[in-house]
């Protein structure tokens, strides 16, 4: 068992001698194993499945959907800090060969991140903040096949490199027959952005909330638009062990391929779900200096004593994977998982269309594991229906209108897709209003009443709003429910409520970033209140 201070050093050594550039100002280094190996995507695909494979790092209770009271759950974590529950995951990487497939395992060194909040000169910046509950971000363009000038220093920075030889590239590198030594193995770097304009995450322009900063000069170093906020610049190294390959490629091929089926390394690309405890990381920033002064992070100018776990705990936390499917661990594929066909470039990917047979074996959804969140439905590859975990198919659509919307009210008896629509109650019957937009920071039903847990239902939850005396009840997200008099900075969003409930699967609670609401007369009035900045994360279709 390694102790922390022996792997700071060495992660330490390692940022100097591979990564140079982060040796100027403060940041702190965290190495990380794998979590699961899973085609899910909570912030592309809420409560389904992906669309490619995924190796995913960070807290255990990483789930179809999830929100930041979801990663707070986490009865572990792959990480060295405990209150870092956050998620970290990116597309695996495949070796190709006369039209087989194989995954790279992670190497020894697995996920390295860094945490990067200097000005230079080893000076903490002090107008970098910590992020706020529920922020999730991007980087990358998994459609991409060639470098379109996001991929250099202004942006991403995305670098492949065989470390054994030497050889790196922004897309896949040649030039060797392995990637071995001591510091071997291929791996790829890219930086998260950390300029924030305040808005929400968008599911039609997942990168638009976000700017990579122009120099490290604090707020001033961000461009217009996006100073509402600075946080950590996130680096990220993805170790991967081409060993059981070696000599079954010659220097001039490049037999690597994305799980999304781009065999250049330019689609390469990352996704973080925010899971600090709230003030820890925000304390930290202000004096950690873990990767230039080799400080122990358990020390009190880091994260404090009884702040870290062993290698040993962090190689145990791991979850079963949701998605049944072969991923190429137990030998060769015929084509890579879910419908991801090679597509070369060097345009920008379109989406396939593999008929509804190849691309890979179909992915059926199992019963989450122990250790992750309850996961009671996930969406099949076909939108057209429900995939329970009892492994019934039901129907996701109904034949009942979609509510109507005049002015600031909306109404509506039986929206599309939301089920049940109507529950009896003490008061009367409530009727199901639609589907709505959750403002978050603050939530859109307020906080005063929340309920958040496995056994929730939309019928239960409209039960125990009414019991309340509230106007409203909500639920979002398959397992939370919010109770108030008001609907503030709201917008009615049909089709985007779909996630079923923890505690009934036969009816719908809301959706990532959603709320399924409902009232006595079936309609909701939309008010407006003072912008605060709201941290969601809506999911793309």
């Amino acid at each position: 068992m390694l102790s922390n201070s022996f792997t700071t050093q060495a992660l330490a050594f390692l940022s100097a001698v591979l990564t140079p550039n982060l040796a100027r100002g403060s940041f702190f280094i965290m190495s990380s194993s794998t979590l699961v190996i899973d085609s899910l995507d909570p912030l592309i695909n809420p409560g389904g499945q992906s669309a490619h494979v995924h190796s995913v790092s960070g807290g255990s209770a990483f789930a179809p959907s999830m929100d930041f009271g979801l990663t707070q759950t986490s009865k572990c974590t792959t990480f060295p800090l405990i209150d870092d529950k956050s998620n970290y995951w990116m597309p695996a990487v495949y070796f190709h060969k006369n039209g087989k497939f194989t995954r790279l395992r992670e190497s020894v060194f697995k996920h390295k991140i860094y945490y990067k909040y200097g000005k230079g000169g080893n000076i903490p910046d002090l107008e970098i903040t910590e992020f706020p509950q529920g922020f999730r971000m991007m980087s990358g363009d998994s459609n991409l096949r060639s470098d379109d000038g996001s991929l250099g220093s202004g942006g991403s920075q995305l670098n492949w490199m065989c470390h054994g030889g030497g050889q790196k590239a922004t897309g896949f590198p040649k030039g060797f027959t392995n990637c071995n030594g001591y510091l071997g193995g291929l791996a790829a770097s890219m930086r998260f952005p950390s300029c924030w304009n305040g808005q929400d995450f968008n599911e039609d322009a997942p990168l638009a909330h976000m700017a990579f900063p122009i120099n490290r000069d604090g707020m001033a170093g961000c461009p217009e638009g996006f100073k509402k906020a600075r946080f950590p610049e996130i680096f990220v190294e993805y170790w991967l062990d081409t060993k059981p390959f070696d000599g079954q490629y010659g220097a001039d091929e490049v037999p690597w391929v994305i799980a999304n089926g781009d065999p250049t390394g330019f689609s390469f690309h990352m996704d973080f779900l925010n899971g600090w405890k709230p003030g820890v990381l925000a304390r930290a920033i202000r004096g950690c200096d873990n990767g230039n002064n080799y400080t122990p992070l358990d020390s009190p100018q880091c994260f404090g004593p009884g702040s870290t776990q062993d290698n040993d705990a962090k190689k145990a936390c791991t979850i079963a994977p949701v998605v049944k499917q072969d991923i190429g661990d137990n030998g060769p594929l015929n084509a890579l998982p879910g419908c991801n066909p090679i597509q070369a470039g060097p345009g920008r990917a379109t989406k396939a269309n593999c008929g509804g047979g190849g691309g890979g074996p179909a992915g059926l959804l199992s019963p989450a594991s122990s250790v992750a969140a309850p996961v009671a439905s996930s969406v099949s590859r076909s939108s057209a229906s429900i995939v329970t975990t009892a492994g019934s198919i039901q129907s996701s659509s109904t034949s009942s209108p979609k509510p109507t919307v005049t002015g600031s009210t909306s109404t509506g008896g039986s929206p599309s897709g939301l089920q049940p629509a109507s529950v009896n109650s003490t008061s009367g019957v409530w009727k199901a209003a639609g589907c709505f937009l959750d403002a978050i920071n603050p939530r859109s039903l307020g906080k005063q009443s929340e309920w958040w847990g496995s056994q929730i239902s939309s019928s239960n939850c409209v039960e125990r709003c009414d019991s309340l005396g509230a106007k409203y009840a909500g639920t979002e997200n398959g397992g939370q429910c919010f109770c108030g008099n008001q609907v503030i900075n709201s917008a009615n969003r049909p089709g985007k409520c779909t996630i079923r409930c923890n505690g009934d699967a036969e009816e719908i609670c809301g959706g990532s970033g959603h709320l399924s609401i409902y009232s006595l007369d079936g309609s909701v009035s939309l008010q407006k209140r003072a912008a605060h900045h709201r941290h969601n994360r809506h999911s793309r279709n």
